[in-house]
């Protein structure tokens, strides 16, 4: 009988094992396409950690705020930018709100931690009571009514035998990672929005520059075309087409400065200041700031680890394995030692005296052996959360590849397009002056010069749009790279 008990016990400590942590069954490449060309598989060597493994640093939740590179940024030489990218992550309500997650996410590891120690509770309370005579056998009549004062502590220190406790530590130290992982993520995605919208700020004011310069070309040109109208030179015909021209001009004007106050506005949100008085701060028009070349960036597999929705999925991962061996735990028994000690008396004033103490203390076995079932199902539930975990994260880190290839591919053929855009401005500006030229020589007719400056506006507006979508592909490498 003893042999089948201790072969019962056995068996149940094997399945009571936890699980050995597993990474990610994807494998990254060892270069970007976008960066290098044609990738290869990844093949780790033996003495590196595999690309996709736990960081060494900061288990448990006790490791500081994780930083926030500000060179990415000041590299632009944009000292407006920088302020800002500070302001954002000092002052956005979702930066606190986050900061605020990671607070709990520690303090309920450290009560997880206690639970390792012995706890103990004072107690004091009074009572009057009247004991029944049919319990004490041969006893007849009412017992008299007692009063009861009773003061004293009581104690308790489950001794964690199977592990069940430590599992829940590990799992709540992963979870406070996760928070800090999310509070990482949260001030690197509104670094790049706040960048992002001072691109759009920037870029709007570019365009509206744009369309306020060649309206006054375009004034010129029509009060040109009433000159030789009143001259005798001239027909009405050019000049309703030119009216027409800087009147349609004239009406871009009111969107392009709608689209730099809402800009302005959505910086003001974004730092945790009043938009109106953010707005009045970037009045001042200055130009998008040049871009620099993508340099090496670093090896996919150290690029997509530091990204910190891959490392929260990772911890996450690793927080439902160690709930599985929390819940297998409960497969064994639990042994705890329990103690009370006090004084009881029927006077207040006697408490404390010889013969009011009163005291218990000896250890407890637990044991669920008419609940395996439930067990049994609370560890497959357990075992299911983890896989949906692990495919979640393999998902997350295949989301995070495609990202930095896509925001490479961007950005490069963002940079791109300026230069051209660049060349055809400067085609068409010259152009248009050629025209106005000849017009006002009489070389050429006016329906030339109305296109040369229909052609400047929307080469001069592609333009800037252009560096707009080069700046926001310059934001998008920030985020995909997990600000790195």
């Amino acid at each position: 009988m003893r042999s089948a008990i201790l072969l019962a016990f056995v068996a149940l400590y094997g399945c009571a094992t936890a699980p050995g942590y597993r990474s990610s069954s994807v494998q990254p490449p060892q270069a970007f396409r976008e960066t290098s060309g044609d990738p290869q598989p990844a093949t780790p060597s033996p003495e590196s950690p595999h690309p996709l493994s736990p960081s060494p640093v900061g288990r448990g939740g006790t490791k500081d705020e994780p930083p926030v590179s500000s060179d990415y940024w000041d590299q632009l030489s944009d000292t407006t930018l920088s302020r800002l990218v500070g302001e954002v992550l000092r002052g956005n309500l979702d930066v606190r709100s986050a900061r605020a997650r990671v607070s709990a996410a520690r303090s309920d590891r450290i009560r997880s931690v206690l639970d390792l120690t012995p706890s103990a509770t004072l107690a004091a309370g009074y009572s009057r009571q009247r004991l029944s005579s049919a319990s004490f056998p041969g006893s007849f009549g009412a017992f008299p009514d007692q009063n009861v004062w009773d003061a004293g502590v009581n104690a308790s220190w489950d001794l964690d035998v199977f592990g069940g406790i430590r599992h829940t530590v590990q799992a709540r130290g992963a979870l406070a990672d996760v928070a800090q992982e999310d509070l990482r993520d949260v001030q690197v995605s509104l670094t790049a929005e706040v960048a992002r919208a001072y691109f759009e700020l920037r870029g709007a004011q570019e365009q509206l520059l744009v369309a306020q310069r060649n309206a006054e070309n375009q004034r010129h040109t029509f009060d040109l075309t009433k000159e030789r109208l009143d001259a005798g030179r001239g027909s009405a015909f050019d000049t309703e087409r030119a009216q027409a021209q800087l009147s349609s001009t004239l009406a871009s004007i009111p969107a392009r400065e709608a689209q730099v106050a809402a800009a302005q506005y959505r910086i003001g949100t974004l730092v945790g200041r009043s938009p109106t008085e953010v707005a009045r701060e970037l009045e001042q028009t200055a130009a998008l700031p040049q871009l620099p070349e993508v340099a090496s960036i670093g090896t996919p597999d150290v690029v997509v680890r530091y990204r910190p929705d891959v490392a929260a999925a990772e911890r996450f991962a690793a927080a439902q394995g160690a709930l599985v061996g929390a819940a297998k735990a409960s497969y064994l028994p639990r042994l705890s030692i329990g103690g009370t000690a006090g004084y009881a008396a029927p006077e207040f004033s006697s408490v404390g005296n010889q013969g009011t103490l009163r005291y218990a203390v000896g250890p407890v076995i637990t044991w669920p052996g008419l609940n395996l079932g439930r067990v049994k199902a609370e560890v497959n539930a357990a075992e299911a959360r983890e896989e949906a975990a692990r495919a979640q994260y393999s998902r997350v880190v295949l989301s995070a590849m495609e990202d930095m290839e896509t925001s490479l591919a961007r950005y490069r053929a963002g940079r791109l397009q300026v230069e051209r855009l660049q060349d055809a401005s400067a085609a068409s500006e010259r152009a248009a002056e050629l025209a106005r030229m000849r017009f006002r020589e009489g070389v050429t007719d006016f329906l030339q010069v109305l296109d040369a400056e229909r052609t400047q506006l929307e080469a001069q507006d592609r333009l800037a749009q252009g560096r707009i979508d080069a700046a926001t592909a310059y934001a998008a490498l920030y985020k995909a790279t997990g600000g790195r």
